[in-house]
């Protein structure tokens, strides 16, 4: 992580006692250096700052940290446990149907013989698949 999400992560842990969302205004106001938006006459959908937020929390779930960062349209906070196993499974049902979407594309492009997915795709997509069965069993136990 760079310093900016380092700063970001820290900020969100100080504020987690609270189990409030923080929303993008308080993280600018709060981290102005990282995150300016005093020359910005723009919206929370085309805001530099507002996606630098955005991107920085991806960076922090895809790093080695220990907790996982959450959001809503409340904002961002550190989730404590029943909230990450809910973040999580929220994503594995999107990543899931997408995955299942792009089967049934695959599908119906072979019925023309329009193109023949390659087998190390397949491959992926089973071990996918797979993992996500094994993931869902582990949580309903």
């Amino acid at each position: 992580m760079n310093e900016r999400q380092q700063k970001l992560y820290q900020f969100l842990l100080d504020k987690s006692s609270t189990n409030q969302y923080i929303s993008k205004e308080e993280i600018c106001y709060n981290l102005p250096k990282f995150y300016p938006r005093f020359e910005e006459k723009s919206n929370e959908h085309n805001s530099r700052s507002f996606a630098l937020i955005r991107r920085d929390v991806r960076a922090i779930n895809r790093s080695d940290v220990e907790k996982i960062v959450v959001s809503s349209k409340k904002g961002y906070k550190i989730a404590n446990k029943e909230e990450a196993i809910e973040f999580i499974n929220k994503r594995f049902k999107r990543d899931l149907s997408s995955l299942k979407t792009n089967w049934n594309l695959k599908r119906k492009v072979g019925l023309n013989n329009q193109v023949k997915m390659e087998k190390e795709m397949l491959k992926v997509v089973r071990t996918y698949v797979e993992r996500v069965g094994e993931n869902e069993q582990c949580q309903m136990d």
